[in-house]
């Protein structure tokens, strides 16, 4: 469940809300990134526009707060006033407010859960951004330099989480300890996992020096050590970039101590419902091999993490699948083709490749005709398995065999199956190898029967501001999968009074779309929280998503909308709906009504999407167009592109202007524009031809040229195309006949006389044609023709040595 949490009062930002807007703000950074439960922990959070922060809002489980930690106070002045009547004293100075910097106090009470949460900044001008802040179970560390040699290791306690950073290339980082003989410890590195650029090296040193373990890929790029100490002592930890690289993106976690870590679970997941006996294998788990989990019937599909709470404290996160069919449990002998394991679908298979050359076998029946999904899921889960998956008919043919889905080694195959018909499945590791770690999950399913079956749906921006009486704008984008090709109807959930907003649909082709929110005059002014779900029907089932927010094009988990006073002027459309051919204009008039405090020019401008997710301007050429101060009726010019995609769109115009150091941006309403397809295009299949001005007697091919001239025919146009030029210069005899009655093409000849001007023309050609009892025409792209002089004639050998002659 995500909950939220404001740190103000609506009412206190009512007065603050009536100046004109400030930017919003934005956060770029916050350091450190972790704070332990039960603790507080002074966190610094960098950006803009931060002066005028007013709370927090923390999305995600509850048990954070923050409180701001108001800036230093100006030192007081050395000189002071005293006055012989009283009243007058030297003003004390303010506090200097930083826009680009917050520290605040974050408190993490004792029973906070364990992860990431969203933070955001309030202004009264809107909701910044968000950045990740973590809690944690372990004391944190920060990495303090110089600790680059064995004699500068920064001494640390046991358990930790260190948090530190490669700075540069070459540096080393050091950490000195003491350990007891016997006990078991973990130094699990946390970087690449967490986008950072580090390919950590990490090894463990004697007091004398003498490496003792090193560990570079353990967890994808990231090491882990788990290290047995061998006498009481001291010792140090090393940790570096394999390529000996660094920068402010090298970034760490290194969690160090006597930890709870999980090495591997058995099997990788179970079914909602039921419970499931896993078996387990790692370090410092006192003696537990085996556990019952309980899995919800409640419980999310999909993938998950969990941990152990061992009375040494959490250990790392494993992942775990949680899914509704029915599970079953390989068993052997199934490597060979009399020897299987029977199975009802849809299903999933948990099992693993023993040893090497283990080959498992499964045999099952599709009930009906219908499309399956046999999918491995082993490497997502940590384990080592490349799968080779098979499948064969019942006599051992071939059908289809895969080892590399989407770009992963986990194993894919989907295929059409026949009713009653009798399939085997065959599953190995493509090198041959084998291991109790190399465990799998099998599923044999429908595509539909899938979590994500239907569609996916996510919007943005994730924090949106609108002014009483105007509108905003957020752009709404639905992903297809398994075959889904239905209508999604896009609507908000519980907008504060004043605030409404129409269901946007997107039809199977549109995959993008804008959605307006609009105010009343009197909607309550203020930050909210907002929700947008999507629905449609697939296999006469209604699918209901809600709608992922975006921010900078990464997931959020919340978005909030900011209401704000009335701007110094709105947009409205005079134009309701617009129709186009291809290649042809339309005009778009907009009304501005401005404050009489607003005296100053508009920008408009077009926004909207074509059918797949690309911007208008895939389809349309859109001019912008600026109002005078004195103007408010706008006329936009549309062009609909040569090859724009035909069908209704929608489109609103944007409208920007300044007002007191601040730019104000307004949208209209929106505006449906359809564009028809034009009946035919006439193109050339050269764009540039020479020839050579000679005189009509010349017998030579340089005075000619030729280029053919296609027609393509759209619409169901079948009519003749009669063509012309337009841009041929005189001296140039021209023979260019008419493209016949679905007819695709004529040759268009150029001769050049002597009359021919020397130099570069642009060519056009014309075609016209009748269609629907209405006559169109459409020019070509231009064509360039040079015409050349001809080549001066070398002089007579004999005039040549006269001339050469001296007295």
């Amino acid at each position: 469940m995500i909950r939220f949490r404001f740190l103000f009062s609506l009412s206190a930002l009512i007065p603050a809300l009536s100046a004109f807007p400030q930017p919003v703000p934005k956060v770029n950074s916050l350091s450190p990134e972790w704070v332990q439960r039960g603790t507080t922990q002074q966190i610094v959070f960098t950006g803009e526009s931060l002066g005028a922060v007013t709370g927090f809002i923390f999305s995600g489980d509850p048990g954070l707060s923050a409180t701001h930690v108001p800036p230093a106070a100006a030192p007081k002045p050395a000189i002071t006033i005293e006055s012989n009547l009283g009243g007058i004293s030297v003003a004390e100075p303010a506090a200097a407010k930083d826009d680009k910097k917050l520290v605040a106090n974050v408190s993490a009470t004792s029973e906070a859960a364990l992860g990431a949460r969203e933070v955001r900044l309030v202004t009264p001008t809107g909701v910044s951004n968000p950045l990740l802040l973590n809690v944690g179970h372990l004391p944190e560390t920060r990495e303090k330099e110089p600790n680059n040699s064995p004699e500068q290791a920064q001494t640390i306690t046991f358990p930790a989480a260190i948090s530190g950073r490669i700075n540069a290339a070459a540096e080393v980082d050091h950490f000195r300890f003491n350990a007891s003989k016997g006990q078991e410890l973990i130094f699990d590195v946390d970087a690449a996992r967490r986008e950072s650029a580090l390919d950590s090296s990490l090894a463990v040193l004697n007091s004398a020096g003498k490496e003792l373990a090193r560990n570079e890929d353990h967890n994808s790029l990231d090491s882990l050590i788990a290290f047995t100490v061998p006498e009481d002592g001291e010792y140090i930890l090393q940790l570096r970039d394999f390529r000996y690289q660094g920068g402010g993106n090298y970034a760490y976690r290194l969690y160090a101590g006597a930890l709870p870590y999980v090495e591997s679970i058995f099997p990788f997941g179970g079914q909602r419902g039921k419970e499931v006996e896993i078996a387990l294998q790692g370090r410092n788990l006192e003696g537990t091999t085996k556990m019952t989990l309980n899995v919800s019937s409640k419980a999310p599909r999909g993938r998950q993490d969990i941990r152990a709470n061992t009375p040494k404290g959490y250990s790392n996160l494993v992942p775990f699948d949680v899914q509704d069919f029915p599970d079953f449990l390989e068993t052997e002998p199934n490597n060979s083709t009399d020897k299987v394991n029977t199975v009802s679908i849809p299903v999933v298979i948990n099992g693993r490749i023993k040893e090497s050359k283990d080959i498992d076998r499964f045999k099952f029946k599709s009930d009906k005709d219908q499309k399956l999904v046999c999918e491995v899921m082993a490497q997502r889960f940590g384990s080592p398995l490349d799968a080779l998956l098979v499948l064969s008919d019942a006599a051992g043919g071939v059908l289809q065999q895969n080892d590399d889905a989407m770009g992963a080694a986990d194993a894919r195959i989907e295929f059409d199956a026949k009713k009653d018909t009798e399939y085997l499945l065959a599953l190995r590791d493509l090198t041959q190898r084998g291991g109790d770690n190399f465990a799998y999950r099998l599923a044999v399913r429908p595509p539909s029967a899938g979590p994500e079956a239907g569609f996916t749906a996510r919007f943005s921006p994730d924090t949106l501001r609108v002014h009483r009486g105007s509108h905003g704008k957020i752009r709404c984008e639905v992903t297809r999968v398994a075959g889904f090709d239905g209508p999604v109807r896009f609507s908000f959930q519980d907008l504060p009074a004043g605030v409404f907003s129409e269901p946007l649909i997107l039809s199977s082709a549109p995959a993008s779309g804008i959605m307006l929110i609009s105010a009343l005059k009197d909607a309550p002014l203020g930050n909210f929280p907002i929700k947008l779900s999507a629905t449609g029907v697939a296999g006469g089932k209604s699918i209901t998503r809600a709608v992922e927010p975006l921010s900078d094009d990464k997931p959020a988990r919340e978005a909030f909308l900011t209401v704000l006073e009335p701007p110094p002027f709105t947009l409205e459309l005079v134009t309701l709906s617009a129709s186009v051919e291809q290649n042809q204009t339309a005009t778009v008039e907009v009304l501005a009504q401005r404050r009489e405090d607003f005296p100053n020019e508009i920008k408009l401008s077009a926004e909207g999407y074509s059918a797949g997710k690309d911007p208008i301007t895939k389809s349309f050429e859109v001019a912008e167009l600026t109002l005078k101060p004195t103007e408010s009726l706008g006329k936009l010019t549309l062009k609909a592109k040569q090859d724009s995609e035909v069908g209704t769109r929608t489109l609103i115009v944007r409208g920007t202007g300044g007002l007191n150091g601040q730019i104000y941006t307004q949208y209209t309403r929106e505006l449906p524009v359809t564009v028809t397809q034009i009946p035919f295009v006439v193109s050339s299949t050269l764009s540039r031809l020479t020839v050579t001005a000679l005189p009509t007697n010349a017998q030579s091919a340089a005075s000619e040229a030729a280029t053919t001239i296609k027609v393509e025919r759209r619409a169901g146009f079948t009519n003749e195309v009669a063509l012309s030029l337009d841009g041929m210069p005189e001296g140039i005899n021209v023979t260019l006949d008419k493209i016949p009655a679905n007819g695709a093409e004529t040759t268009l000849k150029l001769v050049a006389t002597e009359k021919a001007p020397v130099g570069t023309n642009s060519l056009t050609i014309v075609g016209a044609g009748l269609h629907n009892d209405r006559k169109y025409k459409h020019r070509s792209g231009a064509i360039s023709l040079v015409i050349s002089a001809p080549e001066s004639p070398e002089p007579p050998p004999a005039a040549a040595a006269a001339g050469s002659g001296t007295k």
